[in-house]
């Protein structure tokens, strides 16, 4: 049975605007809304305790309550033996007890990632990469960075035009104008959510293109927007983000590509070659100087 927070994203994007509301809200406040009345739930959110009940039974629970059982049960199963500390507690630590809670910290990271993976999301991407025409890939802020090292994995095994979308508006109209109903757009964003993805999401689907979103929760202004989501990791002790989920994420699809068949293996030996040649050619030149 999948879930609560599964059928949750996966119906969010159908919902009505008020049981969106309520998805969103518990995507985001699973581990407290697992474990508090219906009646503080409904405070909290403005609405009755009724639609409360609808929203669970539009899921398949026969009531509130069995909905709210089986989000204890997925709860309770994924909480970790740690709590997040402060700055301060942090840096009164030994060393030795940093490391050793920053390293859990990571791992905690990577595992939530990697065990939210679904085989249909990886299979979706894959396919639409394949039928694409082109590929785009959008990153802001810190998020260009991982754009970037996407775009090198694209292009080292498809052979197909990989863009980024990156930058000020003014920056990268003139390249996002062309995007077309057959490309494929994979967008990157994480808190502070950066205003230009609601450009690049609007365009994307107005044009009919598909949208990959790798975000964090259902907060992403865009979260609806996506044809597939890759939900990672970004809890972080001291800085805003932790990226270790989007890079092992990221690692993890471009092999399922690769593995999916067709000719991704060809690609990467002859830029392989390609490479030995060009440093070949360094080396010669260097010699006859």
């Amino acid at each position: 049975m999948p879930l609560v927070s599964t059928k949750i994203k996966e119906t969010l994007p159908h919902m009505n605007p008020n049981f969106q509301k309520i998805g969103s809200f518990i995507l985001d406040h699973d581990n407290k809304v697992a474990f508090t009345s219906i009646y503080t739930l409904s405070d909290a959110l403005g609405t009755s305790t009724a639609t409360l009940v609808r929203f669970a039974k539009s899921l398949g629970y026969s009531g509130y309550q069995s909905f709210k059982k089986e989000l204890q049960e997925e709860i309770q199963h994924r909480l970790q033996p740690y709590e997040k500390v402060s700055l301060s507690k942090l840096g009164s630590l030994p060393e030795e007890k940093q490391l050793q809670r920053l390293i859990q910290n990571e791992c905690n990271n990577l595992r939530i990632t990697l065990n939210n993976l679904k085989l249909t999301d990886m299979e979706t991407m894959i396919h639409a990469v394949k039928n694409a025409r082109r590929i785009f890939i959008a990153g802001f802020g810190i998020s260009r960075h991982f754009a970037h090292i996407l775009q090198t994995t694209f292009l080292a095994s498809q052979e197909k035009d990989v863009f980024v979308i990156t930058g000020s508006v003014s920056d990268y109209s003139p390249l996002l104008k062309s995007f077309g109903h057959e490309d494929i757009m994979f967008l990157m964003t994480f808190p502070p959510y950066s205003a230009e993805v609601r450009h690049v999401a609007d365009v994307t689907k107005g044009r009919g293109g598909y949208l990959c979103l790798f975000t964090d929760s259902a907060s992403c202004p865009v979260y609806s927007h996506a044809d597939v989501t890759v939900k990672c990791s970004t809890n972080s002790l001291l800085m805003s983000n932790s990226f270790v989920g989007l890079v092992s994420t990221i690692q993890v699809f471009i092999h399922m590509l690769l593995l999916s068949g067709d000719h991704g293996g060809d690609n990467i030996r002859n830029g392989l070659e390609m490479q030995k040649l060009g440093y070949s050619i360094i080396s010669n030149r260097e010699e006859t100087q």
